[in-house]
């Protein structure tokens, strides 16, 4: 079978963690979520809460850059013991996408992008309960969705094989269509 890298990006509250979390759980792979492994680099426990203002501090460019840097280290460690590994972050730059490209290249595995979206109703939602998660590792706030969406690179032709999910149905059935994708991929 072939070894697989499978990137879940999108803005924040579109449910990218738990659509990674669920394809996991199925697939028995490892994920890497940025927001995680952003707060380790930085020496913070994954669920102390930094209320930033957009692209400060921990989320500075520079960071962001280290944050990926560390996720595709991850991604190729876990890739010697694992069939596939799933990458849990907003990837919003094209040049972060294209040096997963390059990644999967170098090492002969295969790359599918899987861009979440949904309703703002529903990212709305789902940030002002994650607001109240005091186990919540993301940071991502109500007030940052709309700037986030402003810097994010549009995914375009060198971003495939991809899948547009949309994240507000069933979770069984969100996960299904996700699973069905990557089957038709890999076959």
């Amino acid at each position: 079978m072939a070894r697989l890298i499978v990137v879940i990006c999108g803005l924040m509250g579109t449910g990218k963690t738990t659509v990674a979390k669920a394809l996991a759980a199925a697939q028995g792979w490892p994920v890497i979520h940025s927001d995680a492994v952003r707060k380790t680099l930085a020496g913070l426990d994954p669920t102390t809460r930094m209320p930033l203002e957009f692209g400060a501090g921990i989320y500075r460019p520079e960071f962001s850059r280290r944050t990926y840097e560390e996720m595709r280290r991850l991604a190729r460690e876990y890739l010697e013991q694992s069939p596939g590994v799933i990458l849990d972050g907003s990837y919003k730059s094209a040049s972060e996408r294209a040096l997963l490209r390059e990644l999967a290249e170098a090492t002969g595995v295969k790359l599918a992008f899987v861009h979440c979206t949904c309703p703002l109703e529903v990212v709305r939602q789902r940030l002002l309960h994650r607001a109240a998660n005091t186990q919540a590792i993301s940071d991502g706030r109500l007030e940052l969705q709309l700037l986030q969406a402003e810097d994010f690179d549009p995914l375009g032709a060198a971003d495939q094989p991809l899948l547009q999910l949309d994240t507000g149905g069933e979770p069984e059935e969100v996960l299904a269509e996700l699973q069905g994708f990557l089957n038709r991929y890999l076959s």
